[in-house]
């Protein structure tokens, strides 16, 4: 096991080849536009059942329309509060009644509010971490035993390169509740072996600033440039299909994370 994790993390990347999601049940959550969106469109080809959760009805409208698009591609959506536990419950009990146990979850949904703490409404952090870090707990609580029971599934987290360094950005809730959702998901790994679960896998996707919502929230404008979604969602899918552990985006970023270590 050791010689194959040193060897997977110094191997090129193709190394490591996708996996076939073909008849798999995949829940996105935040999948009514920006992020969320482009990986389900992406996954649409792939041909797996979509699950998209998130509270935009109309944007998860127009996304299921988009992932129709590709032959073949089963959607369903439901809008989910992901800030209300009992929404996620509910909804939870639906896709398991209605669809079947969910092989492949991605956790997308996010919000990203700027400000000096001193600052930043309560409300508003409370928020923060409510959305990008609680509901990673309940999520888990819903999906995971089943995926023990069985010795297979899969959990991704879209996490950000603000939970490994705090940002001087004026995103102090935001890093925070970003360092706890990849506490959540190593913490969840560690547990998975420990039971000798190891048909359990996690990824953790990390990627620095692109354009996005959060962007335009930043009360500090940045002087560098920054990526592209589309690029950021391939990284995203092509990490997710790939099994892989931790991801950077760019991969430059490796080196940062490397030697903070």
């Amino acid at each position: 096991d050791c010689f194959c994790a040193f060897f997977s993390n110094i191997a090129p990347i193709g190394y490591c080849k996708y996996k076939d999601i073909t008849g798999q049940i995949v829940l996105i959550t935040g999948a009514a536009n920006g992020l969320g969106r482009l990986v389900a469109i992406r996954l649409a080809t792939k041909g797996a059942t979509l699950v998209l959760w998130d509270r935009d009805e109309k944007g998860l409208a127009t996304t299921k329309e988009e992932c129709e698009k590709s032959e073949g591609c089963k959607v369903k959506v439901y809008t989910v509060d992901m800030l209300n536990r009992q929404s996620i419950a509910q909804a939870a009990d639906t896709v398991k009644r209605e669809i079947g146990p969910v092989n492949l979850l991605i956790n997308n949904a996010g919000i990203g509010i700027g400000g000096k703490l001193m600052e930043v409404a309560e409300d508003d952090i409370r928020k923060t971490i409510d959305l990008n870090m609680m509901s990673h707990f309940w999520m888990a609580r819903e999906f995971l035993p089943e995926m023990l029971a069985r010795d297979a599934g899969h959990i991704a987290t879209v996490a950000s390169m603000g939970g490994i360094f705090v940002s001087a950005q004026d995103m102090i809730p935001y890093c925070a509740s970003k360092f706890g959702a990849m506490a959540i998901q190593e913490g969840l790994e560690n547990e998975a072996a420990s039971m000798g679960k190891h048909g359990v896998r996690f990824t953790t996707v990390c990627p620095a600033y692109f354009q996005s919502t959060l962007l335009d929230n930043l009360t500090t404008k940045l002087s560098m440039s920054v990526m592209t979604p589309e690029y950021v969602a391939d990284a995203t899918v092509d990490a997710i299909l790939r099994e892989m552990r931790i991801v950077m985006i760019p991969r430059t970023m490796y080196l940062m994370y490397a030697i903070k270590g």
